[in-house]
């Protein structure tokens, strides 16, 4: 069984212990740890918003 211990590969840091128990959204801001939270929210939310408008401006110019 050492044996065994001895050949497996060693994990990244990414796979191991406290990363792999994180869910989706808070390994997306793990990987911006430096840029605060706010600025990251404010983008999505405009990001979000954009994509809205270009899908309701494609929907009003395929209606005229």
């Amino acid at each position: 069984m050492d044996n065994e211990r001895r050949d497996m590969p060693q994990q990244s840091d990414e796979q191991s212990g406290d990363f792999r128990q994180l869910n989706s959204v808070e390994r997306f801001y793990e990987r911006f740890r430096n840029v605060p939270l706010k600025y990251l929210d404010r983008f999505i939310i405009i990001c979000v918003a954009a994509l809205i408008l270009v899908i309701l401006l494609g929907l009003l110019d395929s209606w005229s």
